[in-house]
């Protein structure tokens, strides 16, 4: 495994200072990348597709060689635990992840008992063969969705588009996110193993939940994540990305130290500067970065944030229509800029 303090992410995302910022994109291993689609059009399933190591090497290294960003994230998706523990996931065009119907009496059952490790264990074929080809100063992230998340995906079949409700009361709720948290943490304990030296928790449907459940929803299995992986891995940065629940990141801080937070696009690098006091990485507007006007938003984001531990990102992934050119520009200008 690396040294995580080799790394030029996890070094800043530990606390340390690092001019110009390290920068890495959200989804940058994607379709806005023409090698990326000549090799997905290989893959009529894309589950499958994140289950083949060099394939799943390939596609992380590609932004990299393109852009030569500081850190490469591990090409799968949140999803693929799901899919391991029963609840057959697959991506249709034009309408996203579509996930299977079940039995959730025996679904529960079955999946407290169970591992997702033997299933996944290609993906941690890919972080081994990632990581060797990777220089020691790149960082490689692992990631998982948050236990919140993947409930919503899972128990509307994939079509998020409020919190679950109907027959799913909070303490069937509860159970479930109970069974999930212990297996996100195993997959990111196995991600560390593998080879990777910063991870990052994706709640990116964090703000559905009605205020009232948000400790046993959102912060419980987050603490109960985050502190499996310091007991073992105190050296390794955990990022928790929470989209549209920001304004609860000065709190979070206080309770779980050491957590670093991803920022969406909708707060200010002021408000961040001022009332985060941990690293942090975010917050350009992709949509910016796609009509190539965000030159202004960036300077504005170094100036304030650039002062502490900070890594360069996106507030959200990184859409495909994006202009390669555009992300040229956006390297350029973080890495010569006058600090």
């Amino acid at each position: 495994m690396t040294n995580a303090t080799t790394t030029a992410v996890a070094k800043v995302l530990k606390g340390g200072k690092n001019t110009p910022p390290p920068i890495w994109l959200m989804r940058q291993a994607g379709r806005y990348l023409p090698e990326y689609r000549q090799i997905r059009q290989h893959f009529k399933d894309f589950i499958e597709f994140c289950l083949q190591p060099e394939a799943v090497t390939r596609v992380t290294l590609q932004p990299i060689q393109r852009f030569d960003f500081d850190a490469a994230i591990i090409f799968s998706d949140i999803l693929v635990i799901p899919h391991a523990l029963g609840q057959r996931v697959q991506f249709i065009e034009g309408t996203g992840p579509v996930l299977d119907h079940v039995d959730w009496a025996t679904f529960l059952e079955k999946a407290e008992k169970q591992s997702v490790l033997p299933f996944l264990s290609p993906v941690f074929d890919a972080i081994r063969l990632t990581r060797q080809a990777l220089v020691p100063e790149k960082s490689l992230i692992g990631f998982v969705g948050s236990p919140w998340t993947l409930a919503c995906y899972m128990l509307q079949q994939g079509k998020v588009k409020d919190a679950p409700s109907g027959n799913y009361s909070p303490p069937f709720i509860n159970s479930l996110l109970r069974i999930l948290q212990k297996h996100c943490a195993d997959f990111l304990t196995a991600q560390i193993q593998a080879g990777c030296d910063v991870i990052q928790i994706f709640d990116s449907w964090a703000s559905l939940v009605p205020h009232p459940y948000q400790e046993d929803y959102l912060w419980k299995p987050l603490q109960f994540i985050t502190e499996s992986i310091q007991k073992k891995f105190p050296h390794i940065p955990i990022v928790y990305y929470g989209r549209g629940v920001n304004q609860f990141y000065p709190t979070l801080a206080l309770r779980l130290p050491g957590i670093c937070f991803g920022l969406d696009q909708t707060v200010s690098p002021e408000w961040a500067a001022l009332h985060v006091q941990t690293p942090v990485q975010g917050n350009l507007d992709p949509e910016r970065l796609v009509r190539g006007e965000f030159k202004d938003s960036v300077e504005r984001i170094l100036d304030f944030l650039s002062l502490k531990p900070f890594v360069f990102n996106l507030g959200h992934g990184i859409l495909p229509q994006t202009p390669l050119e555009n992300v040229h520009q956006l390297v350029d200008q973080i890495r010569n800029k006058t600090y």
